[in-house]
Parts: C-alpha cells; structure tokens; sequence
C-alpha cells in the first residue's frame, strides 16, 4: 500500500520518496552486483556509448579515458592522503560527475572504463571525516559546500560525529543557511535540521518562514509539515499561494506533502479554490507534480467529494505509468461504481503489471463485492506480483472464501515466492478467524 514517506524536496534526494528525517542509504549490494551485470550486457551486445540509470547507480558514458584530467585526478588524491582538508584537491574529484554533488548518498555512479575516474567517484561517495567537510563548508566553492552538507546529513545517519567534531561543523553549516543560492541554502535546512536537538527545530523552522528564498521557506514548510502535522496559519498562507499561482514543480511538491500529511486529515472540507488548484495540478507538465497530486488528494478523495475522485480517475489514464499506479492506489476511499469500473478494466485489460497489482489492492480495500475476482487472481493470475497483491488483499477481507482462496495458493501456486506468502498470510488469517469465535 501507500507507504508513509516524504518526498524527494524535504531530504534532497534524487531517488523518489526517501526516509522521513532525511536519511540517505547507499543501494543493496545484491542490487549493485545485478546493475554491473546489465551494464556488461550492454557493453557486449549495444554498440556505442552508454549512458542510463538502474535503481539508483548511475553509469557514465563509456567515454575514452582523458589523460590530463587523469592525472588531476591522481594528484588530487596524492594531495588529500597529505594535506585532507586541501579543498582544491576535492573540487578537482568532485568535477569529475558534478551529479555526485547532488545525489551522494542516495546513489552510486562509477565509469565503464576508466579506473582513474573511478578512484575520484569513489572518494566523492566515501564517508569522509569532519576535517575535510569543515574545510569545505569554510572555503569551498558552492557545489563542494552542497557536498558536504550532503555528507553530513549521510554521515548522521551512518553513525554520526562525536562532539567535538559536530561543534567543528555547526559555523559551516549556519554560514551555508546565509551565503550560497538558494537550493544550497535549503540542504543548509535539512542538513541543519537533523543536527539540532528536538526542542530546537520547530523554533528554527518557523524563523525560516518570512524574508527568505522560496527554496528555503519549501524545506521549511516540509519539514514543518511533518513534525507539527497540524493547521498554522502562516504556512497555510505560504500553501495557499503557491498552490494557486506557481507552477515551480519544488514549491508544487512542497503544497502537495503539506496537504497530504496536515490538510487532507485537520480540514475535511475542500475549499472551491482548493478544489481547482489541484484539478489545475493534475495537468501540469512536471510528472513529479502529478505525482505529487495523487498523494494530496487521496484522503479527500471520497464520494462527497466527486470532482477530487475525478482528479485520480483522470490520473489513472496518466502518460506516466507510475502516476497511474500512485493514482489507482490513492482511489482506495472512493469506492464508487465510476471507480469500481476503472478498476475492473485496468485489471481486466493487458496492462502493466505494476498498474494491474495497484488495482488488486484497490479493489481488495473495497471489500467482499470483489471477493470472486480476488480468489481467482490470487489462484489463476499470470503474474506472480499481482497474485501476491491479491493473497495480502484476501487476508484484508478476511471470510471463510477468503481463507479458502488463500489455502490453495499455498499449495498449489507455481511460484515458491508466492507460496511461502501465501502460508504466511493464512497462518494469519487462521489465528484471526480463531480469535473471533
């Protein structure tokens, strides 16, 4: 189901709906080994260069080696095995991939072909010491100082620095909130945010609200919306606006987290203007806007609010198929026949898998009208994912059919995966069905 995680503005991150304090986790090691499998299929069967992306480690471009910045590279690490805090010799690696300034944390980047660059990418998304991020919090230019927010942020949540080391890094990290632009200025925010002691947060928040960049106020009002999780006036006004009137897929994104983790559950009715900013919203160019829209307007999303069900409905037929997916999912309060029908033909027609799975679940909320279409997808389904998705939605439900439904995919299902879940699910289910008699 929908799980409960912020977007991507409130930590920095790249990769789509990160942890909710901003942590950042380097990608599985299973999932590394498989990525550089599909690159040597690349490299062996696609003539040409390579340049794409797979679950989060980015491969550059098989590009012949360049000797001159080869031998940047190699005298820059020279210098830091000497001199740690030469803040030269880290903008020299960090030119390399500038991405790396950006995503560090979030993902991995490493060359196809040039051990050289390798080196450089690998320092750049290494944990370094509290020496090295003060001297480029201090001196360093705007992307190196981006860099070692970044790193601070990962390094806290990756066993963090000891006191002396934190004190060390505090002036840097107040003098980024001041001097650099504006989307370095909002990572000063998070990186600040998660340095601070609890009581302290909301207080440094709310100073941020008035006579800043929008970037700036957009992290704020994130991260306020989070840890308040209830109505302010003046953030109110900061949404209010930009929802109306910007169409900054940041500030957008920003309007969306607050509706969908504050508004959306204080304020059950929907304001005729509200109601049209986000039917503006759902056709905004941005994919990530139209993402965001569908998470917004999910809890508000019911049948006395026909127009917001018809914003998710239009979305279902997205161009993007994850706006579809996040679309149908968010449809699991607005069980109406319009809805249902939707419902029935993305899971009846050849559709993605991901599309189909989102259906299965939907209809599995909305409960035992959808009882014979669920037993037959968890026992007949092609697709082993959305048998899954129909077993968890079987166990939801919870009759004797149900249970009956879940018995034969135990046994009887061709996947091992599918099974094993399956027989969990029903030893579930049996222990809840004894529980009620």
């Amino acid at each position: 189901m929908f799980g409960e995680t912020l977007p991507t503005s409130l930590t920095g991150s790249m990769t789509m709906r990160p942890e909710i304090d901003g942590g950042i986790k380097r990608s599985l090691v299973g999932t590394r080994v498989l990525m550089r499998l599909a690159v040597l299929w690349l490299m062996v069967f696609c003539s040409g260069p390579v340049s794409t992306a797979f679950g989060g480690v980015q491969h550059l471009s098989m590009t012949p080696p360049d000797p001159a910045m080869q031998e940047k590279v190699r005298a820059a690490l020279a210098k830091l095995k000497e001199s740690p805090d030469d803040v030269s010799a880290v903008e020299t690696l960090l030119a390399v991939e500038p991405n790396v300034v950006e995503s560090v944390g979030t993902n991995e980047s490493f060359s196809n072909g040039d051990p050289v660059l390798n080196s450089a990418l690998t320092w750049s998304q290494t944990l370094q010491p509290a020496e090295v991020l003060t001297a480029c919090l201090e001196k360093g230019s705007t992307e190196a100082v981006h860099w070692a927010l970044r790193q601070i942020v990962w390094k806290k949540h990756n066993g963090g620095f000891d006191k002396e080391s934190m004190e060390r890094l505090q002036p840097g990290i107040r003098m980024a909130l001041v001097k650099p632009p504006p989307a370095t200025r909002a990572q000063a925010v998070r990186t600040l945010l998660i340095c601070l002691p609890s009581e302290e947060r909301k207080g440094f928040l709310k100073g941020l609200l008035k006579d800043q960049p929008d970037e700036v106020m957009a992290a704020a009002v994130q991260a306020l919306a989070n840890y308040q999780r209830q109505i302010d006036p003046e953030i109110e006004a900061i949404v209010t606006r930009w929802l109306t009137t910007s169409e900054d897929p940041l500030l957008l994104d920003t309007c969306c987290t607050y509706w969908w983790l504050v508004k959306s559950r204080s304020e059950p009715e929907v304001k005729e203007a509200e109601i049209s900013a986000f039917e503006r919203l759902a056709g905004h160019p941005d994919t990530t806007v139209r993402s965001s829209v569908t998470r917004a307007v999910a809890a508000v999303a019911t049948p006395a609010q026909p127009r917001m069900i018809a914003i998710l409905l239009r979305l279902s037929h997205d161009k993007d198929a994850l706006v579809q997916s996040y679309a149908t999912r968010s449809l699991r309060n607005a069980d109406t026949p319009a809805v249902n029908a939707r419902l029935h033909e993305l899971f009846a027609t050849d559709q993605p898998q991901e599309l189909r799975a989102a259906a299965t679940e939907t209809l599995g909320i909305f409960g035992k009208a959808n009882l014979p279409l669920l037993i037959s997808a968890a026992n007949a389904d092609k697709d082993s994912f959305v048998r899954l998705r129909a077993i968890y939605a079987l166990r939801v439900i919870g009759t004797p059919e149900a249970g009956e439904g879940l018995a034969a995919a135990a046994s009887q299902d061709p996947d091992e995966q599918v099974r094993k879940e399956a027989q969990t699910q029903l030893d579930w289910f049996r222990k809840e069905h004894l529980a009620k008699r």
